[in-house]
């Protein structure tokens, strides 16, 4: 099962810069639109200025030869909302407000990270509005989004190849722009614990040097189980349920900084027994595996 996800700025953050960097592979694989070689992909507005300012997750103005511009608009939602679908009613009024010639087209596209979305269809009244949804778990095809750099979203598939886990470290190893890589990295540890994990392990094997603790996904991994932990420790009146979720997040820490290796769990209970607070210190402050295991 996928880890809770509260702070949906993740999705919203990671999406918004994995879509700026790839604009054609978005249009492609997100919104269905073959985009000419011809066409040019600017940033349009996210910001509608109305009685209240209302902000898009990502709008791209794809400007064709023959003078149409067409608008699209995508939206990235974790859960349904009972305003969910008003508010994609809104932001259609404040394009069709901003883009108001005849010229201009409007398309709306929600991305579903974990599924379970609302259907693309909004009647009330006289009113009726329609939108491209996309369920990453069951729209997208593995096997073509693994062929480019959207290739993390494939790991919420449920159709996801076996070697999936490779094929994603692959790419994201592959990714020269250091902003994009840490992007595409966060983006995989979205994912379900299990795989992330072996994200992890994959990337270190290819030699990236990238240090999860710094990562705002390895901080709330780190936080999720110190406090897992701590409930343990609660529900069971056992101090051994907050040291587990402590030794958890020690290892969390050693893996991303030195990878797999002989003796990972035994050292993080160690460090924790001696003083975990000055540890996790000194993990993140770059003390060599020799100096650690010495402490």
């Amino acid at each position: 099962m996928p880890r809770p996800r509260e702070a949906v700025r993740d999705y919203d953050g990671l999406f918004k810069a994995l879509l700026e960097a790839n604009p054609k592979d978005t249009l492609r694989l997100l919104c269905g639109v073959e985009v000419d070689e011809a066409v040019v992909i600017v940033d349009g507005p996210t910001e509608i200025n109305r009685k209240r300012s209302m902000h898009m997750d990502k709008v791209f103005a794809a400007l064709a030869t023959d003078g149409i511009v067409d608008i699209h608009h995508i939206e990235v939602q974790v859960q349904r909302t009972a305003d969910f679908q008003v508010r994609m009613v809104g932001y259609w009024v404040g394009l069709a407000d901003k883009y108001d010639e005849s010229k201009h087209r409007i398309h709306q596209t929600v991305i579903w990270p974990d599924g379970g979305g609302y259907p693309g269809s909004f009647q009330r009244d006289c009113l009726s509005l329609d939108y491209r949804v996309v369920n990453v778990p069951e729209d997208l095809d593995p096997e073509e989004v693994l062929r480019t750099p959207l290739a993390p979203l494939a790991l919420w598939s449920t159709r996801r190849p076996p070697d999936v886990v490779e094929r994603v470290a692959d790419r994201i190893a592959a990714q020269t722009d250091p902003e994009q890589r840490l992007v595409q990295t966060e983006m995989s540890l979205l994912a379900a614990e299990d795989i992330a994990r072996h994200i992890v392990t994959a990337l270190r094997s290819r030699g990236m040097r990238f240090n999860l603790a710094e990562t705002e996904v390895g901080r709330e991994i780190a936080e999720e189980n110190l406090n897992l932990g701590r409930e343990e420790g609660r529900q069971e009146g056992r101090q051994e349920g907050c040291e587990e979720g402590l030794v958890r997040s020690m290892t969390l820490f050693l893996q991303s900084r030195f990878g797999e290796f002989a003796g990972l769990e035994d050292l993080a209970r160690k460090l924790v027994a001696d003083d975990h607070a000055a540890n996790v210190a000194r993990v993140l402050s770059g003390a060599s595996l020799e100096e650690l295991r010495k402490s």
